[in-house]
């Protein structure tokens, strides 16, 4: 889990690398793979049956179709 207080500065480094269509977003409770989580431990990641939480693909999914169009 990337803690939140670390958010703005994940955003400035990506602006500041030239990337314009960033968005960041606070996913609670889960790790660096879009798993459901107790810990965010890569020493989970191995007990984890999910492949990625649906919550994280829903966001994801809306993201690409928001910054690329619907229907293009």
């Amino acid at each position: 889990m990337v803690p939140a207080q670390n958010l703005p500065e994940i955003e400035k480094a990506l602006r500041g690398g030239g990337l314009e269509r960033v968005t960041v977003r606070e996913l609670p409770g889960l790790n660096h793979l879009f798993q459901a989580c107790q810990t965010g431990s890569p020493a989970e990641y191995g007990r984890i049956e999910q492949t990625i939480d649906p919550s994280a693909l829903e966001l994801i999914a809306d993201w690409i179709l928001e910054t690329v169009g619907r229907g293009r």
